[in-house]
């Protein structure tokens, strides 16, 4: 479980610096598509399933 969080947090963080390179040089609006796909990374590992049956 932990390696997965670390894996997460890594591709999170790697696709947000992708996000701000890819919006300072090429399209701002990619930049910003690769910045909150990173961010969901980052925030994935720390939501958990709820069970509410």
């Amino acid at each position: 479980m932990a390696s997965t969080r670390t894996l997460l947090g890594v591709l999170g963080l790697s696709f947000a610096a992708i996000g701000i390179g890819v919006g300072w040089v090429v399209e701002p609006l990619a930049g910003m598509a690769f910045l909150i796909v990173g961010a969901f990374l980052l925030i994935l590992p720390f939501t958990r399933p709820h069970d509410e049956e």
